[in-house]
């Protein structure tokens, strides 16, 4: 096994794939597999040019790197893990943020967008500030008829 590469096939006797193979039985598209290789994710493919060839230990890798995504560990993580050194817990995850907006039409072309959390805590002023806005649009509009 390659320090660098820690899937790398020795053993030629084992099955074989094209980039088109391995990417339908991984899931994961011909161009991200190349960023995978090229970020030392996985190995790159036995031979050279079109006759390069992917085996089990890569569709094995690429499994490895669905399964961990799926947990939410980011990719510099999963390299970490795929290359067997140990990482601190808290830079496993990618923390998902659900920022939940309120919209206000103010005037038609003009919204305001405001967290749920500041929509709840302060709903009375931020319907003052809307009227005011709108009460400064209404003046301007009726100083450019003039």
């Amino acid at each position: 096994m390659n320090k660098n590469f820690p899937f790398k096939d020795t053993d030629e006797k084992k099955q074989k794939y094209t980039i088109d193979e391995i990417s339908e039985l991984s899931g994961f598209s011909r161009r991200t597999i190349r960023y995978y290789i090229q970020n030392k994710l996985i190995d790159p493919p036995s031979g050279r040019g079109r006759g390069g060839f992917y085996s089990d230990s890569h569709l094995s890798g690429l499994q490895k790197i669905r399964a961990l995504q799926g947990e939410k560990v980011n990719l510099e993580s999963i390299r970490n893990i795929l290359h067997g050194e140990k990482i601190p817990a808290s830079k496993n995850f990618k923390t998902p943020v659900r920022d939940i907006r309120v919209r206000y039409e103010v005037i038609p072309g003009l919204e305001i967008n405001i967290s749920r959390k500041l929509e709840e805590e302060k709903s009375k002023k931020i319907r003052e500030t809307i009227r005011f806005i709108k009460s400064i649009f209404k003046t301007t509009a009726g100083n450019q008829t003039r």
